[in-house]
Parts: C-alpha cells; sequence; structure tokens
C-alpha cells in the first residue's frame, strides 16, 4: 500500500509540472534560493533545503517543539542553486542533479525522486510515544540495502531490524544474530539502486528495514534526514555520502605497514624484546600496540601515567623504538577506577563535576570487569581539557598513537546524566565521536605537521572525520570469527569507515582450541588487503610464534610493504572521496543486487579482486567473478569473465588474488625494515594490458603532511594504456608536486600478458638494444627498466 500511494504521487507530480520537470515556466511561480517551509493544519514544520546538487534535506519540527534541532552528523551547508515552483496544494523543489521533490502544502507529505528506482516518499515525524517520535519512508521500486555502521550478520540488510545502540560482542563468531548490532552503529543505509538516506541522529534508535522504511527515535530534537543521490552506482553515492558526512585525513604511512599488539606487553623488557625478535626474523615493522599494562594493571585504568617500576624509562624507550622506525600507540579508555592508581585522578575530577553523573549531581558509579568508579564525561568541555593536557604530554614524550577502547561505551549506566543535558540513552552513540575530537583537536591544533592514528572501537555517523582506525573488536579466535570480517569491512566501509579492520589472528582464544596454525595464516592473508594489518590477540600474537609456517608468514607480511603505492593511493581515493578500500562486488554496477550472498571476496580498489580462504582444512574455494574481465594475479595466463564461476586451487600459501584487465598495479619491489625505507623515486609497474584503453592514476605526496591535499602539494602521475592489433602505446604523466618530489624516477615495467617476444620496444622515440628488456616465456611478461624525467611525459612503444 505505501509503494502504491508512492507511485500514485508520483503521477500526481508529473502531472502538475508536466514531462518536464527539469524547465519549469514563469507562471508556476519558479523562484530560488529559498527553502521550501510548510506549516500543516497539524502545527508540523516541514522545511524542505538543498545541499547541492544531489543531497536534499528534510526536516520535521512537531508543534511546540522547545529542543532545538541537531546536525552533529553532517558538515555541509545549505546550497542556493535549484528552484522552486509552486501549484495549488503542492510545492516543487528541482536540483542541477536530477533530483525532484513534491512537498504537499497541506499534509507536510514529501516525495522525492532522482531517476529510475530512486526515490522515497515520507508522511512526516509522528510521535509514537511519550520519549520515541517515528518517520517512515517508502522506497521506490525493489533492491537491496547496506551501511547502517558495523554490521557482521549480513551484507544486504534488507528485512532487518537495526538497533542503534553501540554495543560490545565478545568473542563473537559468524551468523550470530548479536552481530546484527555491534559498536559503531549509525542510522543510514545505502541502496543498490544508487541512493543513500542519513538520518541526523545519534540517540538510541532502531532502523526496520523494510518497505516502508521505519525509524523510531529516543531523541528529544527534532530529527531531519538526507536523501543523497549517487546516480545509480555505489560508487557514486559513496562519494555524496562522504561529502555530506566528512571524509577522513590521508594516514601516517607507518599505519599501512605491520602493526603488532597483544593483551598485553607488560614491561620495558618484554616490549623491546618482541620488536627485537620480530627484526631479528627479519621481519618489516611500523608499530607496537601497549594495552593497559602501561600504566600499571588493570586496576590502575584511569591513571593516564606509565608506571615506574614495568617500565623505568619510558622516554627512552619511545626514541629507542622511533629510530628503529616502530611508533607506539597506547591505550586509553573511558573509565576511571577507585580500586587503583587511578584513585587521585577520580578524585580530582569528581570533586570538580567532570565525571559523568547521576540523578543527585554526583559522580555516576560505574562497575567493569576490574573494579569501580567513575566515567569520562565526554560532552563536559572542563573533561576534554583535562583529558587533552594528559594526551598532549604522553604525546610529547614520544606517544606515536592512540587506542580508545571500550568506547561504545562498554558499560555506560542508563542513569548517567551528561553536562550536555543529555540522557545515556541519548548521548551513548555519540560518546566516542567526542572523545575521538578531543585527540583530532589536539593534533590540529598543538601538533599541526603530525598525521594522526587513533584506534577507536566505539562512535556513529561521521566519526570518520576525526581520523580514526576502527576494528571490529574482540572477535573469537575460531574460523567463525575469521568469517563475518569481510561483511564487517563493507558494510562500514560503504558508511563512510573506509580503514574498519580486524584483529588479525583472532582475540578472544577459546582454551579447548588455543593454538591454530592454519587459522592464523589464512587471517593473515586477509590482512594482508585490509585497511590496517595488526596482530592482535590474547597470546601467541606474533608471527614468529609459527616456526613451521614462517616460509608462508614471513613473505606475506613484506608483500604488505610491496603493496604500499597501490595501498596509498587507495588512502588517497579515500581522503578525497569517500572511497573505502575494501568494496562490495556490486561497487560499480548500477543496480545490481547479484552479488548480494557473497560475502567471501571483496574487491581491493577498483582493480584487484581477493577471495581469502575462510573455511578450515580447505585447499580450494568457489570464486565468482564480478562484472569485467580478470586475470589470475598468481598465474597471468588465465582469464575470467563477469559472472563466471570456478573452483580455485588455493593450498595454504595461496591466496586467490585477481587483477582487472587493463590496470596498472604500482608496487615497490625492495626491502624495507619499515616504511621509512620507502621511496618515491623508485616503482615496479606491472600492467595487464587487454584490446583497448585503459588508465590508472598513483598518488604521491611528501608522505608526512596532514595538509597535503588542502594545500594541493602532491602528485598525481597517470598511466595511460592503449593496446591494439598492431601494439601497445603507454603514456606516463604527472600533474601536481610536492616539497621535496624526486625530479627523476626508476619505473620498471612488468607487461603482462605479452603473446610472444616483442619485435622492438621504443621508449620516447629511442629504439632500445635487444638486450635492455627481458621477455618469459613462461609467464608471457616483457621487463625493462627506464629512466623517467617527471617534467616530460614518458611515451612507450611495444611492437
Amino acid at each position: 500500500m505505501k509503494t502504491l500511494n508512492f507511485i500514485k504521487a508520483i503521477a500526481l507530480f508529473s502531472i502538475i509540472i508536466g514531462a518536464t520537470p527539469n524547465v519549469l515556466s514563469a507562471d508556476t511561480g519558479t523562484k530560488k534560493a529559498a527553502p521550501i517551509d510548510v506549516l500543516t493544519k497539524s502545527g508540523r514544520e516541514v522545511i524542505v533545503s538543498v545541499i547541492n546538487d544531489n543531497i536534499i534535506k528534510v526536516t520535521n519540527i512537531p508543534e511546540g517543539a522547545s529542543v532545538p534541532e541537531t546536525s552533529t552528523s553532517v558538515i555541509k551547508t545549505n546550497s542556493e542553486d535549484y528552484t522552486i515552483s509552486s501549484a495549488p496544494g503542492v510545492s516543487v523543489m528541482t536540483t542541477r542533479g536530477g533530483i525532484v521533490v513534491r512537498v504537499d502544502s497541506l499534509s507536510g507529505s514529501v516525495d522525492i525522486t532522482a531517476g529510475p528506482k530512486r526515490g522515497i516518499s515520507d508522511s512526516g515525524l509522528r510521535n509514537v510515544s511519550d520519549d520515541k517520535q517515528q518517520i517512515e519512508l517508502s522506497t521506490m521500486g525493489s533492491g537491496s540495502f547496506y551501511g547502517a555502521g558495523e554490521r557482521g550478520y549480513s551484507f544486504n540488510l534488507a528485512g532487518d531490524t537495526l538497533v542503534m545502540y553501540n554495543k560490545q560482542n565478545y568473542g563473537y563468531t559468524a551468523g550470530e544474530k548479536r552481530i546484527r548490532q555491534m559498536n559503531i552503529t549509525m542510522p543510514l543505509f545505502l541502496s543498490s539502486n544508487g541512493y543513500a538516506v542519513v538520518f541526523d541522529d545519534f540517540a538510541a534508535a532502531e532502523m526496520v528495514m523494510s518497505d516502508p522504511i521505519v525509524y523510531t527515535s529516543e531523541s528529544r530534537s527534532p530529527i531531519s534526514y538526507y536523501f543523497i543521490n549517487g546516480a545509480g552506482s555505489l560508487a557514486d553515492v559513496t562519494r555524496e555520502l562522504s561529502a555530506l558526512t566528512g571524509r577522513q585525513k590521508l594516514p601516517p604511512l607507518w599505519a599501512l605497514g605491520y602493526i603488532t599488539s597483544k593483551y598485553g606487553y607488560h614491561t620495558h623488557d618484554e616490549t623491546l624484546g618482541v620488536v627485537d625478535t620480530l627484526k631479528r626474523a627479519g621481519y618489516p615493522l611500523d608499530g607496537i600496540v601497549l594495552d593497559l599494562y602501561w600504566y600499571g594493571k588493570e586496576q590502575d585504568m584511569g591513571r593516564l601515567a606509565w608506571d615506574p617500576k614495568q617500565w623505568p624509562d619510558h622516554k627512552k624507550m619511545l626514541s629507542d623504538l622511533k629510530n628503529k622506525g616502530v611508533n607506539t600507540i597506547i591505550i586509553s579508555q573511558p573509565y576511571i577506577l577507585r580500586n587503583g592508581h587511578g584513585l587521585s585522578n577520580y578524585n580530582e575530577l569528581a570533586a570538580n563535576g567532570m565525571l559523568v553523573k547521576d540523578s543527585t549531581g554526583g559522580p555516576q558509579e560505574v562497575k567493569i570487569w576490574v573494579g569501580e568508579g567513575g566515567m569520562f564525561d565526554m560532552s563536559n568541555p572542563a573533561t576534554r581539557k583535562w583529558l587533552r593536557e594528559r594526551y598532549k604530554q604522553l604525546t610529547l614524550e614520544g606517544v606515536g598513537g592512540w587506542w580508545g577502547d571500550l568506547g561504545e561505551p562498554e558499560v555506560h549506566p542508563e542513569t548517567g546524566i551528561h553536562a550536555n543535558g543529555l540522557t545515556a540513552r541519548e548521548y551513548h552513540n555519540l560518546y566516542g565521536n567526542d572523545w575521538s575530537s578531543i585527540i583530532s583537536d589536539l593534533y590540529k591544533e598543538e601538533f599541526p605537521d603530525t598525521r594522526l592514528m587513533t584506534m577507536m572501537r566505539g562512535g556513529t555517523t561521521g566519526l570518520q572525520r576525526y581520523n580514526v582506525y576502527p576494528w571490529s573488536t574482540d572477535v573469537s579466535r575460531s574460523w567463525g570469527g575469521l568469517q563475518p570480517q569481510i561483511t564487517i569491512m563493507l558494510n562500514s566501509g560503504l558508511s563512510g569507515l573506509g580503514y574498519m579492520s580486524h584483529d588479525v589472528g583472532g582475540f578472544a582464544i577459546d582454551p579447548a582450541a588455543p593454538y591454530d596454525p592454519e587459522l592464523y595464516v589464512r587471517w593473515l592473508q586477509l590482512g594482508l588487503f585490509s585497511p590496517i594489518l595488526r596482530t592482535h590477540a590474547q597470546a601467541t600474537a606474533e608471527p614468529y610464534n609459527y616456526p613451521e609456517q614462517q616460509d608462508i608468514i614471513l613473505p606475506l607480511i613484506k608483500e604488505r610493504y610491496a603493496w604500499l603505492p597501490y595501498n596509498y593511493t587507495l588512502a588517497y581515493e579515500n581522503a578525497s572521496q569517500g572511497q573505502p578500500l575494501v568494496r562490495p562486488l556490486n561497487y560499480y554496477s548500477k543496480g545490481s543486487t547479484k552479488y548480494d550472498d557473497i560475502t567471501d571476496e571483496y574487491l581491493w580498489g577498483r582493480d584487484i579482486l581477493v577471495a581469502p580462504v575462510l573455511e578450515q582444512g580447505a585447499t580450494e574455494r568457489e570464486i565468482i567473478f564480478p562484472d569485467g574481465l580478470w586475470v589470475d594475479y598468481n598465474k597471468p595466463s588465465k582469464f575470467y569473465h563477469g559472472g563466471d564461476t570456478i573452483k580455485y586451487d588455493a593450498p595454504l600459501s595461496v591466496i586467490p588474488l585477481f587483477v582487472r584487465t587493463g590496470a596498472f598495479i604500482p608496487k615497490a619491489d625492495y626491502r624495507m625494515d619499515s616504511t621509512g625505507d620507502y621511496r618515491t623515486d623508485s616503482y615496479t609497474i606491472n600492467y595487464y594490458p587487454y584490446l583497448g584503453e585503459s588508465e590508472y592514476t598513483m598518488y604521491e605526496d611528501d608522505l608526512s603532511s596532514p595538509s597535503s591535499i588542502d594545500k594541493g602539494e602532491y602528485s598525481l602521475i597517470t598511466f595511460r594504456g592503449d593496446a591494439n592489433m598492431e601494439g601497445i602505446n603507454i603514456n606516463v604523466s604527472a600533474k601536481g608536486t610536492y616539497p621535496g618530489a624526486s625530479k627523476t624516477k626508476t619505473l620498471k615495467f612488468n607487461i603482462h600478458l605479452i603473446d610472444g617476444d616483442p619485435a622492438s620496444v621504443t621508449i620516447n622515440g629511442k629504439k632500445l638494444s635487444r638486450g635492455a628488456w627481458k621477455y618469459e616465456h613462461s609467464s608471457s611478461t616483457l621487463s625493462f627498466t627506464t629512466k623517467w624525467t617527471v617534467a616530460n611525459d614518458l611515451s612507450i612503444e611495444i611492437r
């Protein structure tokens, strides 16, 4: 019935405005630059405004509303570039992006269309109880829904009831219904038809993904929602969605290397021993994470100071690690316990009203697994200032990154009241955002030349604005724990969290099966192509604990560094366009739902298909190919078409990997002890030509400035290929530069899929001597190396 009413409304709308709604005649009352503002007979006010060509905002204000509208989820302000027309009983708004909005002047109902199967209809906000309000959105046509933050139960959310209240799920596995609700919930969804909806809300809520979609919130503020037109594809809608909710800054390069972590390293000697053992074994390493023992023991939570017995000279240790290329990340939590060395901080904060309060105005009592105490009130300016100063001093001492743990918050008494006047259920989801913003603001203002890495596991819409690197929390060390990680990364990435990752190896150990080398290898293979590669567990977390698998594990972690040019470009795509690093198979396919059930494959950027093995004992797996033509990365002579389904041999040493034909894949094929050894003057370029033209753009900058993109201090290096019956033409050009950019580069080309030794290779008009290139018949690969002067285009002809 709802869908039928929507279709009828659109039909009536078409009659009112005529066959060409983008051309509005003067006699309909066309005007510019004013939102539609309707006051209904019931006293409800409906305001429709334009954010940009592809985003519409709809606000419902009930009669007598006394609490102001919130806008924490978004960063965009209103545009003035649209037109409005009026007719009896209806107002019509049209944007240049093709969105048409019809608002009924009597009922306040809103109908939005943006193209085939891209539209919604709402009948307004209404109170369904004293403490809840509700919006119903009828959708146009069929389709699937994705996103909603961190969701691990299924990729397609259609039919689910999604709870918006952040929740920890210790030791979870695939198929458990509890992972419908995880640590970072977001009241938003994306449609396979290429549009999205964001409810600008952070209170406890429920979103029923049916038709109509029913959103019920406990917020006392009027709730706005945004309709985002993505022109039909998830790639387009993600770009627009991130323009609304915010994009993450570039990561520190070291965050893309290997990071070791454990629950936990207890002392100075143990920490240095782990690093030295990894280094002696030949592992590159960029980071080490210190869990709660850096401040003493579990009961000392809230101390926020190094324990002098366990860490007699932490400043020297941090400096020595940094000199080895290893950055130190330390943990911080929302709680200050009284039963340990955090007592003095508790007393100071409680005396000054900086903790979450109870109904009497005193500190809200909080009990967690290691003790009792209070909770930082992240909404209190005084608390924020106090925490900022602690974080600043620790950063000045050499701490390289931050880990915000338990930030759902894991324990958040519902009787608590925050300084901003919100109850626990109203503020719960926003807590992680406000916490993250303390560190983000600190770095912007006190360390403006340093890129920030904050690991954070709680928050809501817009969390990515604070440069967070979330992980899927305390997952079971089991095959069931491994299996939902792709689904979690996909839904999170589409929601804006492009760096969602996981505890590689599995955190929560089952005493009945504490050690599984096969699982560790398979998990590490997934980690190789995850946004952050960080091993973490309660025991046997480090790769050297698996001696019989070293011939597989060591090359895997080294390979992470070889992919840095490609991965750093993915980071640029995320920072500049909001594109996630992990992408679903239908990401570029308009309106496609045929890959909804595939949760064990994904795209790594545009051009790499990753199909890790997730089943115990498996030495082969089924692979379904997305749209396009694909070549086997491990055996580049084998081609597969979109829609093909194959069985693929995958012994323990093999991760199935495929490249889109026409792709250029830049790599760094040289030894690195850390990302500090990464160079921007030498690349290996793997090209997979096929008939036709293709191109790829690689990002490059000084590898350290947080403002490279904002200041335009970067270079985009474009590789263009044209393969035809006469041969192959390659052009390389650079646009833009940055301080310290190399003027010449060494480029080694590996041209795959070459059917026979070429007759000639010509670079910038000069033919190479026969000994200047090498052709491998067994792999059909042509290889040669050339110097490139960046100021001039590089032209290569292969005949």
